[in-house]
């Protein structure tokens, strides 16, 4: 750990952010998995619940102190935005296949990166924009304007790329107050009564089989936001969500192998345009870091 803690800034969110996207294809698979049995809307409580539950002992050794925000409104923000992006994400997750979820979803860095630019008031250097602009190309090669079909599953990933991207805002601005747990904590603290109502109302009780599954669903939840977090404190927003572009190979393999999605060749050339940007884009970062001058 004393080795990972000497790195850069930039590449210590590099890799927080792909551990981050590694989680997140986890859990799509899982939700896969679970849905026909359960609703998304209880698949997101249970959920909930259990990263709650992660970050208790951690609330707990800290007490009263460790749990006092300044910004209470904020985490409140965050996390209803970040709630109705999960909705959109669930659904997509269900409708969509595993590559092009993924694929949809990096328009986050579109609306991310202007918004770091007005809210966050970050540096937006022209290496950035063009690093950007070439992921958002090998996205378009991916996705190619007219061969995904604009169904609900579409829209609602749209939809909850721009939630996304407002709760990695609002991320970033409380990073700069907050610890990562504490964010975390908020999460569970917003998150597990606004989503109890909605599970409600198609609940399916879990039966002993379900057990593993359904950690598998929380624990992957939980280090996901866990990662990002730590990434969006460690380097400019702009900067690190581009990585998570590398969650397409991932999510087309994954799709591969458990669901036998074959996602033809242009969501392989789409995707070694991402990843040399990214690549590109954090060799620079990380060598002006370091820089003197």
């Amino acid at each position: 750990m004393k080795s990972f803690s000497r790195l850069s800034g930039p590449a210590r969110g590099a890799i927080w952010m792909i551990l981050g996207g590694a989680s997140l294809v986890t859990m799509a698979a899982d939700v896969r998995y679970l849905t026909p049995k359960f609703s998304i809307l209880e698949m997101i409580f249970i959920r909930s619940v259990i990263s709650l539950c992660l970050i208790l002992p951690w609330a707990l050794k800290g007490g009263a102190l460790a749990l006092r925000t300044r910004r209470a409104g904020l985490h409140v923000f965050r996390n209803v935005i970040h709630y109705l992006g999960n909705l959109g994400w669930f659904l997509g997750v269900v409708l969509v296949p595993l590559a092009d979820v993924a694929a949809l979803q990096f328009t986050i860095p579109l609306f991310l990166v202007v918004m770091a630019a007005l809210i966050l008031r970050e540096n937006i250097g022209p290496h950035r924009w063009w690093a950007t602009a070439i992921g958002f190309l090998g996205m378009l090669v991916i996705v190619r304007p007219g061969y995904i079909p604009i169904g609900i599953g579409t829209v609602a990933l749209v939809l909850s790329a721009l939630f996304y991207a407002s709760s990695q805002t609002a991320t970033k601005i409380l990073s700069r107050t907050d610890s990562p747990n504490l964010v975390l904590f908020y999460m569970g603290i917003v998150f597990v009564p606004i989503s109890f109502v909605p599970a409600m109302y198609d609940w399916v009780t879990p039966g002993w089989e379900d057990v593993g599954p359904l950690l598998v669903l929380g624990i992957t939840g939980f280090t996901a936001h866990f990662c990002m977090i730590r990434s969006l404190a460690a380097a400019d927003a702009s900067f690190v969500v581009p990585f998570d572009f590398l969650r397409l190979p991932m999510s087309a393999l994954a799709g591969f192998l458990l669901f036998r999605e074959q996602p033809d060749m242009w969501v392989w050339i789409g995707a070694a345009v991402i990843f040399g940007s990214a690549y590109y884009n954090t060799r620079r970062e990380t060598r002006v870091s370091v820089s003197p001058l």
